[in-house]
């Protein structure tokens, strides 16, 4: 039984490690159709390298009796010898490893072990369930580090307000005539392009995050009031007849945002699961804007939209941060531009909180 396993095994271990001798076998034409690129970093001979555009393999031996067979810049199997065994990862998931003392061979699949014990009293088979590789305590099975990936790209949802209200403008009478029903006023944001910068040559865990994006932003009215402007053009606040029975009433804008924003992440298991914090900031090109408002008059439902720019800033920009766990992303923006152009409507900055419901 042990001879049939360690046979099956032995066979397969050579299948691969025979790859360092292609160099030797392989002629000048079979490397250009078969697009291989072979490096023995401990040999003396001059390196053969075939450059394609399309597949190409990357055997690579070297002096630590470590092999890798690589396929589009991706580890297919990897093997290093040992001097009682040898440890074999295939892709990402085919985890195999071998040892061998003086009576007991153990071979380990993924998380079971194949014990063959040889005793006074003939040969057994022992198979034990074992803990899963570790990768802080075996390198051998830890991923190469992918590129640099932030977190901006994604579909989200959030709360909008207002600070820093300044009516000086106005009589006194209108002091605070634009009262948001916070929970109401929602915010959703479509960011459907990231581009992400490394600033690290070893490591993936600081990066600049950029993109595009579209924001809806609602400013829902807590009172039976509307926005229109004034002869001079100035934003001022509009009642309505009092026997509609107002059942809606807000303003919403749509911008193209563009961020820029220097992420962090720390790796907190396995380096594959990340707590990620961002900070930057987020530009905002005004598409358009509308106000809506829905009520009902002598039992008919009616809507009336106003297409204009109510004076709302056409650029505009905030500070950001983001804050997060995997795919689990809270984030938060406050205006550094007020919502309105200068002396056209009152002062007041917009802000945001909301959280990442699906990302890209």
């Amino acid at each position: 039984m042990k001879k049939f396993l360690m046979i099956c095994l032995s066979f397969s271990l050579c299948s691969i490690l025979q790859a360092q001798n292609v160099q030797d076998t392989l002629q000048s034409d079979s490397l250009k159709k078969k697009n291989i690129l072979i490096e023995d970093s401990w040999s003396t001979k001059p390196q053969k390298h075939e450059i394609v555009k399309k597949d190409s393999f990357h055997i690579s031996t070297n002096n630590s009796d470590t092999t890798k067979l690589k396929f589009m810049k991706k580890n297919i199997v990897k093997v290093v010898e040992e001097d009682n065994g040898a440890k074999i990862k295939i892709g990402k998931i085919g985890k195999l490893s071998y040892q061998e003392d003086r009576d007991t061979t153990k071979i380990r699949i993924g998380g079971k072990q194949i014990n063959i014990i040889d005793g006074w009293h003939g040969t057994r088979v022992r198979i034990e369930k074992v803990q899963p590789w570790d990768p802080n305590q075996d390198k051998f099975f830890v991923e190469e580090e992918k590129d640099f990936r932030g977190h901006w790209a994604g579909f989200e949802m959030g709360i909008n307000g207002l600070a820093e209200e300044n009516y000086s403008g106005y009589i006194s009478d209108l002091n605070g005539f634009i009262d948001l029903n916070l929970a109401k006023s929602i915010a959703v944001n479509l960011n459907f392009l990231q581009y992400d910068i490394s600033l690290q040559k070893e490591r993936n865990t600081i990066g600049l995050v950029t993109g595009l994006g579209l924001e809806w932003n609602n400013y829902r009215f807590d009172s039976d009031m509307t926005l229109e402007k004034d002869i001079s053009g100035k934003i001022q606040p509009v009642g309505f007849n009092p026997e509609w029975n107002i059942k809606k009433s807000k303003l919403t804008s749509i911008y193209l945002t563009v961020p820029l924003l220097l992420e962090f992440q720390i790796p907190v298991k396995y380096n594959t699961r990340r707590v990620h914090l961002a900070a930057g900031v987020v530009g905002g090109l005004r598409l358009g804007t509308h106000s809506k408002i829905k009520y009902k008059f002598k039992g008919n439902t009616h809507k009336d939209k106003d297409h204009d720019d109510f004076n709302l800033k056409t650029l505009r920009y905030g500070a950001q941060v983001r804050l997060g766990y995997r795919s689990l992303n809270l984030f938060g923006t406050y205006g550094l531009t007020n919502l309105f152009e200068k002396n056209k409507g009152p002062e007041m900055v917009p802000y945001t909180v909301g959280i990442t419901l699906v990302t890209f």
